[in-house]
């Protein structure tokens, strides 16, 4: 009798497991191979080979770059190097990428960028709040942007119970900003095991000096989020979902539910056009091919439009997809005055005039 219970709960564990990869499959998109669609005018930027996982453009056209992400379970092919903030001059007919020096006093070897965003104060000093991950923990730094010396000086770190696992960032004030939380758990097997269940446990988080507070959740893996350009929407990218958000912000920063967009693909960053209000949406077509790097069948990158977002019919449109030959594990997308930057988890970053 007892033979036959364990011999029972085998199978029917076995068939759970089962079950479950086939559903991490396809949520992964594990067999997905993308149609190329490359615009004519692109190249590689030289000088970033170690990821550029997020790209904020300012007004300027002067575009920052985050570049050296370690991230548990992803390829990493300088272990080693900490990571960088690079910058780009969009207005030069040939840009090049520079890496920004960090000021004194700020550890830089412990130096894991993720996501970034700017903030333009009244008196037109810039700032740059990152997502830093030290020893796999997640602080925001905030740096001000130094243009004249191109480097940037450190002025705090911000950590709080709420900012665990943290993704993205999206700034709206001096030292107000929104942040998603990726996964639940901190502990790499247990966030494995969250992924496994689809456990609807991750949300948005809003900071500020006086109020910290979860205004979105119930999402698998909250990811990229940025902010319509009269700020009064919210854009939040679930990626193991396969979907985008839109949120309204309200006058206390709770964030209210409008509508979800399905996209069909593993949604990463998020940013907004400012000339049209496009959503411009970095993707994975075959997630799975990150988690099991095999570099003879790399993964391919994705990059989406999201046009008339707020109508009642927004229509989506690829704008590049790669199958990994150029460009591996896409998550950005942004464009400045019809040039195209579009960076990737840890490979390398494209430049493209369209």
């Amino acid at each position: 009798m007892g033979k036959l219970v364990a011999m029972t709960l085998l199978g029917a564990s076995l068939a759970f497991l089962g079950e479950r990869f086939l559903s991490v499959r396809e949520k992964f998109k594990g067999s997905l191979e993308v149609e190329p669609v490359e615009p004519p005018n692109c190249h590689l930027i030289e000088g970033i080979e170690n990821g550029s996982e997020d790209i904020d453009i300012l007004p300027s056209g002067l575009a920052f770059i985050s570049s050296g992400l370690k991230y548990p379970g992803m390829p990493n092919f300088a272990p080693d190097e900490p990571g960088k903030i690079f910058l780009m001059d969009l207005n030069k007919e040939n840009p090049t990428a520079q890496a920004l020096k960090l000021s004194d006093g700020f550890d830089q070897k412990l130096f894991n960028p993720h996501g970034i965003s700017t903030f333009i104060d009244k008196d037109h000093t810039v700032y740059l709040y990152v997502v830093n991950h030290p020893h796999m923990d997640s602080t925001v730094e905030i740096f001000k942007f130094e243009e004249q010396q191109r480097s940037l000086l450190h002025l705090k770190t911000i950590r709080h119970k709420l900012l665990k696992s943290v993704n993205d960032i999206v700034v709206l004030g001096p030292e107000q900003f929104y942040a998603t939380r990726d996964h639940y758990f901190t502990n790499f097997f247990m966030a494995f095991i969250e992924m496994l269940m689809s456990f609807r446990w991750t949300y948005v988080v809003f900071y500020s000096p006086g109020e910290v507070k979860v205004v979105a959740k119930e999402f698998t893996s909250a990811n990229g989020i940025t902010v319509s350009p009269d700020h009064k929407y919210v854009y939040v990218a679930d990626v193991t979902d396969k979907n985008m958000h839109v949120l309204e912000r309200r006058d206390n920063w709770d964030l209210t539910p409008r509508k979800v967009i399905p996209l069909g693909t593993l949604v990463d960053n998020l940013t907004v056009d400012p000339a049209t209000g496009d959503i411009l949406v970095g993707c994975h077509p075959n997630g799975l091919k990150l988690l099991i790097y095999d570099p003879e069948d790399p993964p391919g990158s994705q990059v989406l439009r999201i046009h008339n977002v707020l109508s009642d019919k927004p229509t989506v449109s690829t704008i590049y997809a790669n199958n990994g030959s150029v460009l591996q594990g896409s998550t950005v997308a942004s464009e400045y005055r019809g040039k195209l930057l579009i960076g990737t988890v840890f490979h390398k970053a494209l430049y493209c005039v369209l």
